[in-house]
């Protein structure tokens, strides 16, 4: 790491969101950390929300006090609406930053957030990636996830397979590390960020876990993503069949892991057993629910035939489970 205070890339997506973003931008002016840039996205919104950032842009930057070597910038950008994932990318593809931190449009940081995230990386230079703990907002009742939903450190690949175990607005990622692990995928609508977690852990990189709440997470909106799709398990077995195509062709390049060390082979042959697992379970989860409900599950047991003969499932097949007409 060049700095022990790198300039941060912060990258927040919008839509629709006009009553909302204020308040994750300000808890962005808020920071008492002093060098970061801000990349609003607006994903084509059909509200206001793009006059209003324009309206308001002045502003907002009349409230950053920037001093000698550190600055802080904020630009909007307007996009075609392309989805979450394409707003991301792009704003990642903006980004400057050694760091780059994710917010979205709904939630707001502590004013130590930046500061203590840093800190814990310079601490600790081994670990690229991170996230904070976090309170819940449900209409205004303040909560801490409890049981499984707990923040965990370190690789922690079983318990991610499972659920989504990283919060896009607590996350703080090494630009340059996150460049080979890969972007958010953009046909995915939801869960793209379990799939992001599940390919970090995957290439065994652990994500760090800073021991302090300093994001507030708000739910109970309509407009959000999870709230707005039928079977949702259908959307993390597309992940975990794309990570497992991604798998074979690799083998397939390398022929073998002779050249890998005894430690990193043992890892292959745990994470592809658990990822199998993970798999089974989804794909059965599906075929049941479905029979349930009277629809086909032929391209499923396909599927899983494919999948049982170690055989890859082609893309343009896999795209049927983000098809919202069949669930």
């Amino acid at each position: 790491m060049s700095t022990k205070t790198p300039l941060i890339s912060i990258v927040l997506p919008t839509h629709n969101r006009q009553h909302l973003v204020e308040r994750a931008i300000q808890s962005v002016l808020a920071q008492t950390y002093p060098h970061w840039e801000l990349h609003i996205i607006d994903d084509g919104s059909t509200d206001n929300t793009w006059s209003f950032l324009l309206a308001n842009l002045p502003s907002w930057k009349r409230q950053i006090q920037s001093f000698g070597r550190y600055s802080k910038s904020i630009q909007i950008h307007q996009t075609e609406h392309r989805g979450v994932s394409h707003a991301r990318n792009f704003g990642i593809g903006k980004s400057a930053g050694e760091w780059i931190t994710l917010l979205d449009s709904d939630d707001k940081w502590y004013p130590e957030k930046l500061t203590k995230q840093i800190q814990f990386h310079n601490d600790h230079p081994e670990i690229l990636f991170s996230q904070t703990k976090e309170v819940w907002n449900k209409k205004g009742n303040l909560l801490e996830p409890k049981g499984k939903y707990q923040k965990l450190s370190g690789h922690f690949l079983k318990e991610s397979l499972e659920i989504c175990m990283v919060t896009c607005s607590s996350f703080m990622a090494h630009q340059k590390t996150w460049e080979m692990v890969g972007n958010f995928r953009e046909e995915m609508k939801t869960c793209e960020d379990y799939d992001l977690w599940n390919r970090i852990l995957l290439k065994q990189y652990p994500i760090g876990l800073l021991e302090e709440n300093l994001l507030v997470r708000y739910g109970g909106h309509e407009d959000q993503l999870s709230n707005q799709f039928q079977a949702i398990e259908r959307f993390r077995l597309y992940s975990l069949l794309s990570i497992r195509n991604e798998q074979i062709s690799t083998l397939e390049s390398i022929h073998d892991e002779k050249h890998l060390s005894d430690e990193d082979q043992s890892f292959q042959r745990i994470s592809r057993s658990l990822l199998r697992e993970a798999i089974l379970e989804r794909m059965e989860t599906l075929v049941q629910g479905r029979k349930k409900r009277g629809k086909e599950v032929q391209f499923l047991t396909h599927f899983q035939s494919l999948f049982l003969n170690d055989e890859p499932i082609p893309k343009k097949d896999l795209l049927t489970l983000l098809d919202d007409s069949l669930f």
